[in-house]
């Protein structure tokens, strides 16, 4: 679980920050910035430390605002080399004689994806393509958390911590710099990040994952709770309504679901044994937080935050979701309804005239789509039977991160949850990174015993 507190940050030289830092200060110099991932794919070689650092800059390096960030032609392309050296590296470290049934399940699915991408993929290169990438990443991810000692996992989980919260905490000045701040839509903050709703994830998920530190642990910190009003203000500031109602559902199904799971098992009474204090710090935090955002009322702000308009009524969430994103869901049931059991091939758009294959060498790298509803996606592109299969998988998701701590479950809930409004678990070279990261650091125990790269 990624719940450590940031007030245990210690910079050192053997807390892996160096080699990342230069990466970084190169990405951000635009004769350097193509380096910095040639940097990020060698550092993938050294451990599995790294390989997690790796990727996770390479989310972070292709979601920074392009106002101050060089434009990297190749990006794509650079991505791939990462991936493929983090497989190279995870391959000559891992223990392949002996598969864990995650690893199993999750080749079965890929394997399901890629024989129906041969037969029944209007772009079957694309759709085999992207499940391999898919593949290669939550395979590297699963197996680098999985080899990794406890002082290494824990370090592991703080590098990450550790980048999501200065992402936040660098982006809140920018709040007075609309030019960099609000650079793509005036009304919603993006902050360090290319676009709102990205932001608006970045602290939803970091927020999930500090309230997980409140489910796991029997105190409260005053940091943790600052942290998480933070959280929550940025998230409303970018007006991400997926990423708010994702945190705020993952919690309520946290408090119906994991009790009776392991009602035999846990008091979960005693985890909650909140200072008075602390609640009322909480409640007063948030209530000066949004006091702070110049120009609108409380009132006015919920009701402009839910409705992404300026108009003072209130409607149905359902509505409000409807009309954001019938757009994107309403070809999603045409084609379902036309193929209920074929469906059109994995990752392929829902609309073929709108696909954008790019081409290397007449191999597709690229084929960005955009469809907001992950199980919705998953029924269109690979049928009644795939979503089954996918379904199965998820359930063993929660139940790993059930199996490993209470606060696992609240994490795992809001990252999938993301999937309703944001899908992206499957598309690893964008926002899916991140999912795929924090994910399959929940559902991993590390080892118990040394472990020597």
């Amino acid at each position: 679980m990624l719940i450590e507190s940031v007030s245990n940050f210690k910079i050192s030289l053997n807390s892996h920050i160096w080699f990342p830092s230069l990466a970084i200060i190169l990405r951000l110099i635009p004769v350097t910035a193509d380096f910095s991932y040639v940097i990020l794919a060698g550092y993938t070689l050294i451990g599995r430390q790294q390989i997690i650092q790796a990727l996770m800059l390479c989310w972070l390096f292709s979601m920074l605002n392009p106002v101050f960030t060089p434009n990297v032609k190749y990006a794509n392309f650079y991505g791939y080399i990462i991936i493929y050296t983090s497989f190279l590296s995870i391959f000559f470290r891992a223990n392949f004689k002996k598969i864990d049934k995650f690893t199993a399940i999750t080749v079965g699915l890929s394997f399901f994806f890629l024989i129906h991408g041969f037969f029944f993929s209007r772009v079957p290169l694309v759709s085999i393509l992207k499940v391999l990438n898919w593949t290669f990443v939550i395979i590297i991810l699963h197996l680098a958390w999985k080899g990794m000692n406890f002082l290494e996992y824990e370090n592991a989980k703080k590098s990450i911590m550790r980048i999501l919260f200065i992402i936040l905490l660098l982006s809140i000045p920018l709040v007075q710099y609309p030019n960099i701040g609000y650079a793509l839509n005036e009304n919603y903050f993006q902050g360090l990040l290319n676009h709102p709703q990205a932001f608006g994830l970045t602290a939803a998920g970091l927020g999930a994952i500090f309230v997980s530190q409140l489910v796991t642990q029997n105190k409260v910190t005053l940091l943790s709770i600052i942290t998480i009003v933070i959280c929550i203000s940025l998230t409303i500031l970018s007006g991400s309504r997926t990423s708010f109602f994702s945190f705020i559902l993952a919690i309520i199904i946290f408090f119906l679901l994991f009790p009776i799971y392991t009602i035999k098992k846990i008091k979960l009474l005693s985890h909650f044994s909140l200072n008075k204090l602390f609640l009322i710090l909480f409640f007063f935090l948030i209530f000066f937080a949004w006091m702070i955002i110049p120009g609108i009322s409380i009132s006015d702000h919920i009701i402009n935050f839910i409705n992404k308009q300026g108009e003072l009524y209130l409607e149905n969430i359902l509505i409000t979701y409807q009309k954001s994103r019938s757009i994107l869901y309403e070809p999603m049931i045409v084609n379902i309804l036309e193929n209920p059991f074929k469906g059109i091939g994995f990752g392929i758009a829902s609309e073929f005239s709108n696909i954008n294959i790019k081409y290397f060498m007449n191999i597709p790298f690229s084929a960005p789509i955009e469809k907001g509803n992950l199980p919705l996606a998953i029924l269109e592109e690979v049928g009644l039977y795939g979503f089954i299969f996918f379904m199965i998988w998820i359930l063993i998701l929660v139940r790993l991160a059930i199996a490993n701590s209470s606060g696992a479950l609240i994490v795992l809930l809001t990252f999938l949850l993301f999937n309703f409004g944001e899908a992206g678990l499957f598309s690893p070279k964008g926002y899916g990174m991140l999912y795929l990261i924090v994910i399959t650091s929940v559902i991993t125990k590390p080892k118990l015993i040394k472990n020597i790269n």
